[in-house]
């Protein structure tokens, strides 16, 4: 009886956090804010959970980002003229926005609206046979790929790891590639022993990472938080994930996005798109930012959010999952194509118009303004 209990107990303590079923049961009757603070009590309670000083900290934001795809077919039969200026297709169109510290940034939108596009654009990758213009920024200050790489990490939608390695001795090889030259090997083990424990990785860092569907180890939920731990050994203070939770039933997916909030509330920047989240998890998002065909249709708090579209005269029902809503009203339905860009070019209209969105436009041009004004200075030094 008393080895029962014990097992209990490690069971609540190693699933960081979240309630067992009878206390899930309890927590439906609570109010929205009591759930979403309860949910996230291990973050507080956790002490290994490394802070990101003040000083090194990100703001970072996206300004005026266009992208173009050359839309031409090179086998196809054209003129000369067609041939030196090839048909494009513009894919984002004026994007701006920003993610402060401390905050998980969700963004959502319909399929093929641009999601992984603009997350594309903002970690300079895969954008070949693509045009993009606009800036990308750290604290105000436009920075390249290589800038960016060196502050922050990126968690792919799908996983690659070698299956016959054990969970430890994967991140042990990992820290050996990933971290600067000047860590001894002893600091590199330090590391991979703290980012375990911060990750809940312990209990299976003996155990073989498998594949999933032919050689099973290690969970789903273990594997996403395995992706993570294996950029989190730089300890970056900006990271962005791509489709997190895809592939893990909705007690996985709670348990990945409670660890990136606890990221996000230790001082880092968490940018991550999420198809279709569950009501559950997007009470845990502290602001969303919606695209729809390749435009900013939203990007502020979920509060916010409810607000804007109420004052639109489309409100979400009280007991409909808000993403869902916000998702169907920007997406384009076949045979009712008119109707739905109507309604999407409304609401991108009366976002670019908003408090919120004047804010955000009135930000990317202070940052172009003050890049010009660098420029000027430079150029003057250099004459005299």
């Amino acid at each position: 009886m008393r080895k029962n209990s014990d097992d209990h107990f490690r069971f609540k303590r190693n699933m960081t956090g979240v309630r067992c079923n009878i206390e899930r049961n309890s927590d439906q009757q609570m109010s929205n804010e009591e759930l979403k603070r309860r949910q996230c009590t291990w973050v507080v309670q956790n002490d290994f959970v490394e802070r990101i000083p003040v000083d090194k900290q990100i703001l970072f934001s996206w300004c005026n980002i266009n992208l173009y795809k050359d839309d031409s077919n090179p086998g196809s039969s054209s003129t000369d003229r067609e041939k030196i200026l090839p048909q494009e297709k513009q894919i984002l169109a004026n994007v701006s926005g920003n993610a402060n510290p401390g905050e998980l940034l969700v963004i959502m939108g319909p399929s093929g609206a641009g999601k992984t596009t603009l997350l594309n654009c903002m970690t300079f990758r895969n954008l070949k046979n693509f045009r993009v213009s606009g800036l990308i920024c750290i604290n105000n200050l436009p920075v390249r790929q290589i800038q960016l790489a060196s502050q922050s990490a990126y968690v792919q939608q799908d996983d690659i790891f070698i299956e016959y390695l054990t969970v430890r001795e994967h991140l042990i090889f990992q820290s050996l590639v990933k971290m600067e030259s000047h860590f001894s090997y002893d600091e590199r083990l330090d590391r991979v022993e703290r980012v375990m424990k911060e990750l809940s990785l312990k209990k299976c860092e003996h155990c073989s990472i498998g594949l999933p569907g032919i050689k099973k180890s290690i969970s789903g939920g273990e594997r996403k938080r395995l992706a993570l731990a294996s950029e989190f050994l730089t300890n970056p203070s900006l990271l962005f994930c791509d489709e997190p939770t895809t592939g893990l039933d909705s007690f996985m997916a709670l348990n990945v996005v409670q660890m990136l909030k606890g990221l996000a509330e230790s001082g880092r920047t968490v940018i991550a798109t999420l198809h279709q989240p569950s009501s559950e998890l997007f009470q845990l998002f502290d602001k969303i930012c919606l695209i729809a065909d390749g435009r900013t249709a939203f990007l502020g708090t979920t509060t916010e959010a409810s607000s804007f579209f109420s004052e639109l005269h489309l409100p979400c029902s009280k007991n409909f999952n808000p993403a869902d809503h916000y998702i169907q009203l920007l997406s384009i339905i076949p045979e009712k194509e008119k109707e739905c860009e109507r309604i999407v070019n409304g609401v991108c209209y009366a976002f670019a118009k908003s408090v919120l969105g004047m804010k955000i436009s009135k930000a990317a041009q202070e940052v172009e303004v003050t890049i010009k004004l660098s420029a000027l200075l430079k150029i003057n030094k250099t004459e005299y």
